[in-house]
């Protein structure tokens, strides 16, 4: 064989290699995201060198509660966005849809919605709007109405080139799917919280694993969204009493018990664990919820990475 054949041979053996790694990394591109989930939208230091740290991309932002208000459906809560998007940031306006409101028809919400949601992220600068998403825990009696609401909704967005998405709870996997461009799989609050002993309310893979394998016949794409949160809880006796919350006032007496819930990395990998090997297309975006100061800092940067890295072999829990 000539020089200039060998030479060929070899160049085109190690250009076929190129295109065979960057196929397989392309394949296997991830996207990092994290939900927002307060009524105020400030990011300190902290926050924003998680996002640059973890590589964070996506923001889903809950802009705003619905909830019945004499009968009428109004919007709650709404976000004060006190700072910028981030840079290289996209911004999902998440709108959180009370069940009750979707006991009745309601053909003026998805106008409503979008109207406000658009208006909101011009005002702010939070976009472009690419993509709008409806988080409701629907039951058999609301499915109708809020499928319906998706469907206008969906058909109002893509007129402007905007996806719209819906969450999605475990139960929910084994109904039909919302007619939505896309899912997120809600992998938390798995249990029941109002327990005083018995399995973890956040994320117990005993709970979860009866659902998981609808995973590979649900006719809806799919993303997943993890917890890294916890619960600080009150019983009286073993009566529940409530979820501590910062901002809320929960009379609490001395002799009550104060138990803590949450999430630790191993069960979070766990999750993502059994998620990639039924679904492995779902993990492609990786998602937590929620991006508080108090939920970056309860576990560290290594902790982190393997949360992010689908491929992390396990996770050193030491702090």
């Amino acid at each position: 064989m000539s020089h200039f054949a060998s030479s060929f041979w070899r160049n085109g053996i190690l250009i076929g290699l190129l295109i065979c790694v960057c196929s397989c990394q392309k394949q296997h591109e991830q996207t990092r995201s994290a939900y927002y989930w307060s009524t105020v939208f400030e990011l300190d230091s902290s926050q924003y060198q998680f996002i640059r740290s973890q590589q964070i991309h996506r923001i889903y932002l809950r802009y705003f509660d619905v909830v019945l208000d004499k009968g009428q459906p109004m919007p709650n809560a709404t976000v004060q966005i006190l700072s910028p998007k981030p840079e290289d940031v996209e911004i999902v306006p998440t709108v959180f849809i009370v069940n009750d409101c979707l006991y009745h028809p309601q053909p003026a919400l998805d106008s409503l919605l979008f109207k406000r949601i658009i208006q909101m992220s011009e005002t702010h600068e939070l976009g472009p709007v690419k993509e709008i998403q409806l988080d409701c825990d629907w039951t058999k009696q609301t499915r109708q109405n809020y499928f319906e609401l998706l469907e206008r909704l969906r058909k109002r967005a893509k007129a402007e080139g905007i996806a719209v998405s819906s969450t999605i709870r475990l139960h929910q996997l084994s109904e039909m799917p919302p007619p939505a461009d896309r899912g997120v799989l809600m992998l938390y609050n798995t249990g029941d919280v109002t327990r005083f002993e018995g399995t973890d309310p956040i994320l117990d893979m005993r709970d979860a694993m009866p659902y998981l394998p609808r995973l590979k016949k649900y006719d809806l794409p799919l993303s997943a969204a993890y917890p890294v949160f916890e619960w600080r809880v009150a019983f009286r006796g073993d009566k529940f009493i409530g979820i501590i919350h910062a901002d809320e006032f929960l009379p609490i007496l001395p002799s009550d018990t104060i138990v803590t819930r949450q999430a630790t990395p191993d069960m979070v990998r766990q999750a993502i664990i059994a998620v990639d090997s039924l679904l492995p297309e779902a993990n492609d975006e990786m998602i937590i919820y929620d991006m508080s100061k108090q939920n970056i800092q309860r576990f560290n940067t290594n902790h982190y990475e393997k949360v992010f890295n689908r491929h992390s072999t396990g996770i050193d829990s030491r702090p």
